[in-house]
Formats: C-alpha cells, structure tokens, sequence
C-alpha cells in the first residue's frame, strides 16, 4: 500500500497529497496572469485570491475545464 498523504502534514492533522499522488490544476491570474495552483478540488462558484496582485476571481467552467474568472 502507498501513502497518498504527506506524513508531516499528517502530524497535525492536515491531508496534503504527496508530490504527483494527483492531478494538478494551474491557471492563470486574470487579473496579473500569475500561474496560481487550484488544484483538482477546487469548488465551482468558490472564491480565490492571487498571493502576488490580492486580486479575487471566481472559479468557473470554461468548457475545456476549470478557470478563473474577475470579480
């Protein structure tokens, strides 16, 4: 059996999936066009903020997959 969570993370209590253990989900910034990482679960309708501009977007389906739209 291997661990698809990162042992450390597990230590307090957090499940953070191991390196490759799962699909990544990077799309750009709209506002700065930043690559920022969502992730495979992000939720649809669900709020994220870019970590180098703080601008919000909204995470939306485009049709080819997840995305980022401005609010």
């Amino acid at each position: 059996m291997t661990k698809k969570f990162d042992p450390l993370w597990e230590i307090i209590d957090e499940k953070v999936a191991l390196q490759d253990q799962g699909p990544d989900l990077d799309v750009p910034c709209p506002h700065c066009h930043v690559t920022l990482h969502l992730g495979a679960s992000a939720p649809k309708g669900g709020r994220v903020r870019c970590g180098l501009c703080g601008g919000t977007s909204e995470v939306v389906d485009t049709g080819k997959g997840l995305g980022l739209k401005a609010v």
